[in-house]
């Protein structure tokens, strides 16, 4: 269970963290998903081997830590559509925000997501990724299934992408079959049943600001 635990916080973060790294390849449109997933991992796991960082409460952050955080945010804000995966993760709710609301709600959830599982992410001790399937959902959106290998588990994780301009962009991953972002619509869906989406973006609020202290 230790184990799953740990690479689910590792993906999660891959799949919506903000930080990230600048690939020097562009992505062009005769980029496959299989080779999109592969390299926004190998761009992760780069930054974290190349700009090692191990932040200590006491002292400032550190300038490695610094870069590794600016390199991941290049990634996920070049593979991940944040718009999209915003309004997936509202669900029908996001009828009810206001273009500046969902914005702001946009922009919330992905610092919320970058506070909260930065510090997971460096959590990473090798375990090994093995790329096993690509099979199409529709016309649009494709599935990437690979397998998390640790010194104890196998562990099915499986992106989905959906093109964009030409480009695959992820737009959720599952882990053991558990959709991630049907996670947090869950949650979001639980709070907006009897709360307006102005207390949503207080609840973010606070919740950043608690992240933070």
């Amino acid at each position: 269970m230790r184990d799953i635990k740990h690479i689910w916080i590792f993906l999660l973060f891959l799949f919506i963290g903000p930080f990230s790294y600048a690939v020097e390849t562009p992505q062009c449109a005769s980029s496959t998903p299989t080779s999109v997933v592969k390299t926004a991992i190998d761009g992760v796991l780069e930054a974290l081997t190349k700009f090692p960082c191990r932040e200590d409460k006491s002292e400032d952050k550190s300038p490695n830590c610094e870069k590794q955080e600016k390199r991941i945010h290049e990634i996920a804000t070049r593979f991940i559509d944040f718009d999209q995966v915003s309004k997936l993760a509202l669900g029908r709710y996001r009828r009810r925000f206001k273009p500046k609301e969902m914005e702001e709600f946009r922009d919330l959830f992905q610092q919320l997501l970058e506070n909260t599982y930065m510090k997971k992410l460096r959590d990473y001790s090798g375990e090994k990724i093995v790329f096993e399937n690509e099979r199409r959902l529709n016309e649009y959106k494709v599935q990437v299934d690979t397998k998390v290998i640790t010194s104890s588990n196998v562990i099915p994780v499986s992106y989905r992408l959906f093109k964009k301009d030409g480009q695959w962009k992820v737009y959720d991953i599952l882990v053991e079959g558990v959709s991630l972002l049907k996670n947090y619509r869950q949650q979001f869906a639980n709070i907006l049943r009897s709360k307006r989406p102005e207390y949503l973006i207080r609840l973010l609020k606070k919740k950043l600001k608690t992240l933070d202290q």
